[in-house]
């Protein structure tokens, strides 16, 4: 009888070592170089995994591959829920690391100051709320910090260079309700109507370009783009190797996971 209860604890120590038995773990996946990895990377009982965006974080979570996702809570109001394509994710707590958007330019661009201008225009005649209202985004507008005054470069001049193309060429990622294809095809989002709005103001045409995330600063240095216009968190380190707006809007972490 011994040596049979021996052989039996045997066989369950072997089972544990190579299954993980005992282990609460669970998988929690995020964004490859976002503020939404940041979180995902250091919570405790977690696994984390990286992902390509976003919208491959809810699908992962939805398909039951991995137990929660980190996403940005702009994302989450026009992505699950009812009437969306995941319609059994819910935000889970009260989201982590309160940050702010902002639109980032070549360091030292004379440009950020130009759009700032036209970023307080919008926001003193109501135009920003009225778009972020639609994308039921309203209640996350700021953009009530003050800047320095738009003035020229003497040298080599980004809002010169800018005008003689006559375009603006706006690095995005596709997410919604900030750049997204809607039933037509057709790119719609908040951050599309508010940089189509800055653009009118500016006399010169927005040019959309998909961008990999992970290259957003080398594709702005290299001017393929000339800015990153996608919901993109202000923090120390871009903020020291880029020039950045104004914040115009609010943001957080949120946990995403399936309805119980």
């Amino acid at each position: 009888m011994k040596k049979i209860l021996a052989l039996v604890l045997s066989i369950a120590l072997i089972c544990c070592l190579f299954t993980g038995c005992g282990s609460t773990e669970k998988i929690i996946v995020a964004e490859k170089g976002s503020a939404g990895e940041n979180v995902a990377s250091t919570l405790e009982g977690y696994t984390y995994t990286a992902v390509k965006d976003q919208a491959a974080a809810l699908m992962e979570v939805s398909a039951g591959t991995a137990d929660a996702a980190i996403i940005d809570y702009v994302m989450s109001i026009g992505s699950i829920g009812k009437g969306t394509d995941y319609e059994k994710l819910v935000v889970t707590g009260d989201g982590y690391s309160p940050e702010n958007y902002g639109i980032a330019f070549r360091k030292g661009s004379d440009v950020t100051a130009k759009v700032n201008e036209a970023i307080a225009q919008l926001k003193s005649n109501g135009k920003l709320k009225e778009i972020g209202d639609k994308y039921k985004l309203g209640d996350l507008v700021t953009a009530t910090d003050t800047f320095d005054a738009f003035k020229q470069a003497e040298e080599n001049s980004d809002w010169e260079y800018i005008k003689q193309k006559g375009e603006l060429i706006i690095g995005i990622t596709y997410f919604a309700p900030m750049n997204y294809k809607d039933a037509n095809g057709e790119l719609v989002g908040f951050e599309t109507e508010f940089a189509k709005a800055v653009c009118e103001i500016l006399d010169v045409k927005p040019v959309f370009q998909k961008i990999d995330w992970n290259s957003k600063e080398t594709e702005l240095a290299a001017k393929s783009i000339d800015c990153i216009w996608n919901g993109m968190t202000i923090d120390a380190e871009r903020a020291a190797n880029m020039s950045i707006t104004i914040p115009y809007m609010t943001n957080k972490q949120v946990m995403v996971v399936k309805e119980k």
